[in-house]
């Protein structure tokens, strides 16, 4: 179809926005931002079964410094206490769906966000990895990632990220054994092969079995992930459930000083959400879009009123001049 072919040919442009968003701050603030540039590539990927690899993004990750480092503990607020760069917030967890960047302070140095965002690359890893179970190439394609994550077990001393790490390579090690024996069977030369799923299985008519393409196992992976991502929702502290239960009120602290600006007090009020009220007597009166102004007439800002203002200045400098000859 030529609309098909039409939308095909803005796969390739859309491609490359997206890694260079993806690659246009590589820090670790920014982690999340990339993670979702992952996700794009991969669900463009299988629905269209191009070979779009994201394997280099997900890996330049593991090379962040944070990533090795001992996570920092968060220390409790005290009874009275408010704020304050030691002390918990009101949301306990990350959920990466909805956040683009990390706090600025202390970015990716707290368990919580260690979690989800290693969680989150091991995840994407082990799709792309699915995705590309029937290609003709996949044992190559996961040695760099094999290599990587070995690397990783060795420097990290969590034992959970070294069962993530495990459990990936193996993974690995499963689908690239299976193409090495299916790609042995198989006619063509490896110049030759133009199909990206060479080595998906063919069934007879008469049975009913059927190995879905990657369109319907990324849908599948998707199905999987949505339980888990209700039970990884971070958990609300007690202050955050009582300002919800409040609704919408908030406590404000205003601090008085005096004339040599030391602190003299803190007073607590509460705000609540303003609402705007619209008045619908104001809506109905049409008869004030009939009302004249009172100015009559405005000022005249033509140019030649301009230009004989400047003659009659030009006229007394003359005079000026004259009187002045005349007295010498």
């Amino acid at each position: 179809d030529g609309d098909a072919a039409l939308l095909r040919s803005l796969i390739y442009p859309l491609v490359e926005i997206i890694f260079g968003v993806a690659r246009l701050i590589p820090t670790a603030r920014h982690l999340p931002l990339r993670l979702h540039c992952v996700r794009y590539l991969q669900q463009l990927a299988a629905f269209s079964e191009s070979y779009i690899p994201t394997t280099s993004i997900l890996l330049e990750a593991f090379d962040l410094k944070e990533m090795t480092m001992a996570p920092k503990r968060e220390m409790k607020k005290k009874k009275g206490e408010s704020g304050g760069k030691s002390g918990g917030g009101d949301i306990r967890g990350v959920r990466l769906p909805v956040v683009f960047k990390l706090p600025k302070v202390d970015a990716l140095r707290n368990v919580e966000q260690l979690d989800a965002c290693l969680g989150e690359l091991f995840t994407l890893l082990g799709r792309e990895v699915e995705l590309y179970r029937y290609s003709a190439g996949l044992p190559e394609f996961t040695i760099r990632i094999c290599q990587r994550l070995r690397k990783f077990s060795k420097e990290t001393r969590n034992g959970k990220y070294r069962a993530y790490a495990r459990g990936c390579i193996e993974l690995c090690e499963k689908y690239s054994k299976f193409a090495i024996t299916a790609r042995s069977a198989l006619e063509e030369a490896p110049s030759e092969i133009k199909r990206l799923e060479i080595l998906l299985p063919t069934f007879n008519n008469n049975s009913n079995n059927s190995v879905p393409n990657m369109g319907a196992r990324y849908d599948a992976a998707i199905a999987r992930e949505k339980p888990f991502e209700a039970i990884a929702q971070p958990a609300l502290s007690k202050s955050a459930k009582a300002k919800a239960a409040k609704g919408g009120m908030t406590e404000e602290v205003v601090e008085v000083k005096d004339t040599k600006g030391n602190e003299v007090d803190k007073k607590k009020r509460k705000k609540r959400a303003k609402k705007v009220v619209l008045n619908q007597a104001d809506l109905k009166n049409t008869a004030a879009l009939d009302e004249k102004d009172e100015v009559s007439e405005g000022i005249n800002w033509s140019e030649s009123e301009a230009d004989d203002d400047d003659d009659d200045d030009d006229d007394d400098d003359n005079g000026d001049d004259d009187s002045t000859v005349g007295s010498d």
